[in-house]
């Protein structure tokens, strides 16, 4: 078997004329982004690449996030398909046995950031997590946002900060409970999920989202992406140990406003440092004054994506690719990361 995979990429030989360009499968270890042209033709050259694993490396398995549309799956050689709404789809928003102080860390992180819940909420969250024993978090989502709302109720800090946060929470838990689907979905399974394990074992599996609003996506892209890490060792592999491919990513890996949020920030450092010492916590309002944007979640969702795929992913050799149209409309970190890069004319 060949430790070679073909991208299909021309390059020109002075001496030989056109050859093709093989890329070593170790490459695979580093992360991969397709953009550029027609949809079609980044398609085409995606399924070109992953079809490849499907017959020549078995063992490395291979998982589609779908987010644009699912009327070309038929281009890729896929085992199963999940769809939005499969009773089978179960994405953990928690997996372990038991908190460390690490993992108890990454997991305030991210559910921070789903949410777009204050910066300062993780501190709360950290101190629920505390009450559970071994780890043992509830089934479902809306139940462990019902305990976090009761533990800032009984640990009240300001009441500004109270009342602000507590329609976060409010909020979050409408979501759920507006989409009985979505409740469903993002719970924790009493086993790995099916789709995880499929995936683990050397799997071509698709999770098609596309029926979801793009809100609905950047909440379950980044849950999956935290599963799969969850269940993955670290490990010191010469090939990659798992692909994760997220197809149409214009938007759910939108960029925050980069120098505005840092324009803001030092004009407000010093306004920011006062509250700080004074209270600690800042209230929803002063927030917005010193970032200029009350939409926390696209800052803290591109926080915790960089720290997947820069550490965690990459010490598990779990590669990404990520296919879009314009790199500079995404996540900065995903070119600065991606050490194969396909651009189609």
């Amino acid at each position: 078997m060949s430790v070679k995979i073909n991208l299909g990429k021309e390059i020109h030989d002075f001496e030989n004329g056109v050859i093709t360009e093989n890329i070593p499968l170790k490459a695979f270890k580093g992360n991969l982004l397709i953009s550029g042209g027609a949809r079609n033709e980044r398609t085409a050259l995606l399924s070109h690449v992953t079809n490849q694993f499907y017959g020549e490396f078995p063992d490395i398995g291979v998982l589609l996030i779908q987010l644009g549309s699912s009327e070309d799956t038929y281009l890729y050689n896929l085992d199963k398909t999940y769809e939005y709404g499969d009773p089978e789809l179960i994405i953990p928003y928690f997996a372990g046995e038991k908190f460390t102080e690490v993992n108890r860390d990454q997991f305030t992180r991210y559910i921070n950031a789903i949410f777009g819940f204050h910066f300062e909420m993780r501190i709360v969250i950290s101190i629920l997590t505390h009450h559970y024993r071994r780890g043992r978090l509830p089934g479902s989502i809306v139940d462990f946002l019902e305990d976090l709302k009761r533990c800032l109720m009984k640990n009240p800090y300001s009441e500004e900060f109270n009342e602000s946060n507590l329609r976060s929470f409010d909020k979050a838990i409408e979501i759920f409970e507006e989409d009985p689907i979505l409740e469903r979905t993002v719970s924790i399974p009493l086993r790995i999920p099916d789709w995880l394990s499929y995936w683990r074992n050397g799997g071509k599996i698709c999770i098609d989202l596309s029926s979801c609003s793009i809100y609905h996506q950047k909440i379950l892209v980044t849950i999956i992406l935290q599963a799969i890490k969850n269940y993955i060792d670290i490990n010191n592999s010469s090939n990659p140990t798992g692909i994760v491919v997220i197809e149409d990513a214009d938007n759910a890996l939108k960029k925050p406003p980069h120098e505005e949020y840092r324009r803001n920030y030092e004009v407000n450092r010093e306004y920011c440092r006062k509250i700080e010492e004074e209270n600690y916590f800042l209230t929803r309002e002063q927030i917005e004054e010193a970032f200029g944007d009350n939409n926390l979640m696209n800052v803290q969702l591109e926080e915790v994506c960089y720290h997947l795929v820069s550490s965690e992913y990459r010490y598990r050799n779990i590669a990404l690719i990520t296919v879009c149209e314009d790199p500079a409309n995404i996540y900065d970190f995903i070119s600065s990361h991606s050490q194969i890069e396909l651009n189609i004319e």
